[in-house]
């Protein structure tokens, strides 16, 4: 709790790199899951089709060092080192209460290559699966303040409706997540996940896209050095609100709830602006929704996390509607600012008593379905 608002973090992760995924999984399905590795600087890494991922994500540095490493940066410390936390629930209660926050909403963190990367559907069952597992092993330790959301392989879309619907009704997760679209080219507007939206909107559930950051991205190969594609990760993001909304999914879901985790929200008025314009001038008539993109950005169905010190936010609030704004804490990557995250928004001059309230608690415990 923060100034007396109970707060909920929307976007928290875990560790899951050291996962024995072979061990969650039957033993035909061993063969497909990932197998943890590190590269020859010692980042860790998974490797799975032949292919070691993330690829081409780490600097030369010594990872063996993480605080040299970190010390090597131009950011003032204002975050953590990786923490115990990350791996182990009875370490990050503390911490949480360090932060303010009453409830975590988690994801993974590696899982998410293998979920969005691999093309072998079995790939995507048998690991999805077996991270949900883990997860819910995780979250058993304080089921009331650490909340699940399920990883869905887009390249088994058959297989997403019944893995959400196992995590929702057997597990007790809050939410789905899915990257913004799959390395083979599977967009958030194909026809095969329809299944998939109807089944969170009868759960009442939301499914997350969460950012891969430049992984997935099609600028990937013409983005130079590593700073600059930090700089565009966001961009699968942005075409994937394009595909749910052109793509006429929000519009045959109207019970759904999508939040786009982990790129900011300062890109938002920007991006619906041009999907606006491109939907006005270009449309087809048979192409037409039954909502204007403005309208589906400042309706019920879209949230979106903001980072905590966003110059334009303000404004943001101001164009999209302040109810569409969430704040994830990140744990504990180094751009989350952990474990100042949500305090650096809470101590904001810039922004009224009610917005603080409606992004710390209000929003996300609509979004999620919780209550404090």
């Amino acid at each position: 709790m923060i100034d007396g608002i109970g707060v909920i973090d929307a976007d928290g992760h875990v560790n899951d790199w050291h996962i024995d995924w072979a061990d969650l999984v039957p033993p035909e399905l061993a063969p497909y899951v990932p197998r943890p590795v590190r590269d020859p600087n010692g980042f860790p890494k998974l490797e799975f089709e032949g292919e070691i991922h993330p690829q081409g994500d780490s600097l030369d540095l010594d990872y063996s060092d993480l605080e040299a490493v970190m010390a090597q940066f131009t950011r003032d410390g204002r975050y953590w080192l990786p923490r115990p936390g990350e791996t182990e629930p009875a370490q990050r209660m503390p911490d949480m209460d360090e932060m303010g926050i009453d409830v975590s909403v988690l994801f993974g963190g590696h899982s998410f290559l293998a979920a969005s990367m691999a093309n072998s559907p079995e790939i995507g069952r048998a690991t999805t699966r077996a991270y949900n597992t883990h997860l819910a092993r995780y979250c058993a330790h304080d089921p009331a303040r650490l909340k699940g959301a399920a990883l869905l392989p887009l390249q088994a879309p058959e297989a997403a409706p019944d893995e959400l619907r196992r995590c929702v009704e057997e597990l007790g997760f809050v939410a789905g997540v899915v990257p913004p679209h799959h390395r083979n080219g599977t967009l958030l507007d194909d026809p095969r996940l329809e299944a998939l939206w109807s089944t969170a909107a009868e759960l009442d559930v939301p499914i997350c896209v969460h950012t891969l950051g430049i992984q997935i991205s099609p600028a990937r190969e013409v983005m130079p050095g590593y700073r600059t594609r930090k700089v565009y990760g966001s961009q699968p993001s942005m075409l994937a609100l394009g595909s749910l909304i052109l793509g006429g999914v929000l519009d045959r879901h109207p019970g759904l709830r999508v939040a786009f985790l982990e790129t900011g929200a300062g890109w938002v008025p920007y991006v619906t602006e041009r999907l606006q314009g491109a939907y006005e001038t270009f449309s087809l008539k048979h192409e037409r929704l039954q909502r204007d993109p403005q309208e589906q950005v400042r309706g019920d169905q879209l949230y979106f996390a903001c980072e905590p010190e966003e110059a334009t936010l303000p404004a943001v609030a101001e164009l999209i509607g302040a109810g569409r704004l969430v704040l994830g804490s990140d744990y504990c990557h180094p751009e989350g600012q952990c474990p100042y995250t949500m305090r650096i928004l809470a101590g904001r001059d810039d922004l009224s008593g009610d917005l603080k309230r409606r992004i710390l608690h209000d929003n996300p415990a609509r979004l999620y379905g919780l209550e404090l």
